[in-house]
């Protein structure tokens, strides 16, 4: 079991130094947060049911039962667009 031991005290370090590493440079962060809320936007597009199926939460249910589906997608995705549109604007400014 040390070779499992060593492969995660490896991992472990790695993730560790790519952490460090976003933190001494913001535009790889930047750039990465942009690539995740890409993914979620896609999602939305597509309609696949994680991008916008809540967690259980009271008010991510309510406003999706209360708006139906396809309307909650456009505006959540018309939020992430902003958020998208935000981020790059931060990374050329940066």
């Amino acid at each position: 079991m040390e070779w499992l031991n060593n492969i995660l005290r490896n991992l472990e370090e790695l993730l560790s130094n790519f952490a460090q590493y976003i933190q001494s440079s913001p535009k790889i962060g930047n750039i990465i947060a942009i690539f995740l809320l890409l993914l979620w936007l896609i999602g939305l597009i597509f309609n696949w049911k994680w991008s916008y199926r809540g967690n259980g939460s009271y008010g991510w249910n309510h406003l999706l039962e209360v708006l139906g589906p396809d309307t909650f997608r456009f505006w959540l995705g018309v939020l992430i667009t902003i958020c998208i549109l935000i981020l790059i604007y931060i990374t050329i400014k940066s």
